[in-house]
């Protein structure tokens, strides 16, 4: 768990957060042991990296649990949601759950600050040390980053005509898995995929890339694991991400 002052805040991503959820969901049917995660992601029980990912999944509200993990009805609405009002609901609400991110948002009202501002910013809210603040400033730039995608989008209801510019510059957050994934109008090309009941909709940018090849991976094991019980003989489902260790995918 990382921490500046008496905040903590996530050691991951969100976007790398719900890919873990995800194969959690997906593979053990939404409850694993510690042990078996650290088996899944291909690390040590004891180790501070896993100790790290597992406590990230807890400060966005998606797993609940401590030996046992249990995916929970928040991380279920990112990956399943019921329309694409909850999807958003859900990530804004998974951001919210990290007070750092929460006040720095509201700090900055919604818009990211330059390097300089941001520096500021963390040492009137957190009161930590200068050297701790510009060795912890990246990461949390980058949450900061993923948190007003998530948050800067207009009240239910609205026309996508009356998002604010800020709201259209920097699209919000998708969910990542299986089911209906939207996301707000682009000013460029969009990224169209319909494949198996699964309909993709978003802006053609490098992170709804990596979405559309996450959820093409999970259709692709779907069918793998039905041609293997139809044959009656049982096939190992590829790794997603085999040969890599889940990281900060979803750089800017």
């Amino acid at each position: 768990m990382a921490k500046l002052g008496q905040f903590s805040y996530p050691d991951i991503r969100f976007g790398d957060a719900v890919e873990i959820a995800n194969r959690i969901l997906n593979k053990f049917k939404g409850t694993v042991s510690v042990k078996g995660l650290a088996w899944e992601l291909g690390m040590a029980e004891g180790s501070g990296t896993l100790f790290a990912k597992v406590a990230a999944l807890r400060d966005f509200g998606l797993v609940e649990g401590r030996g046992e993990l249990r995916v929970s009805q928040l991380a279920q609405r990112i990956l399943h949601p019921a329309g694409t009002d909850d999807a958003l609901d859900a990530t804004a609400e998974a951001f919210q759950r990290v007070e750092l991110l929460s006040q720095l948002y509201v700090r900055f009202e919604g818009e990211l600050p330059d390097d300089m501002g941001l520096l500021v910013g963390l040492e009137e809210v957190t009161r930590a040390p200068r050297d701790e603040i510009v060795k912890r400033a990246p990461l949390i730039q980058k949450h900061l980053t993923d948190a007003i995608r998530a948050l800067a989008r207009p009240v239910r209801g609205e026309k996508r005509s009356e998002h604010s510019v800020r709201a259209q510059s920097i699209p919000a957050e998708s969910s990542e898995g299986p089911g209906q994934i939207a996301a707000p109008e682009s000013g460029g090309a969009d990224l169209q995929l319909t494949a198996s009941g699964r309909h993709l909709s978003v802006p053609l940018t490098p992170e709804y890339i990596e979405v559309a090849i996450s959820l093409l991976r999970a259709l692709q094991a779907e069918l793998r694991d039905g041609a293997a019980a139809h044959a009656g003989v049982e096939e190992e489902t590829p790794r997603p991400y085999s040969g890599m260790e889940p990281g900060l995918g979803l750089d800017l």
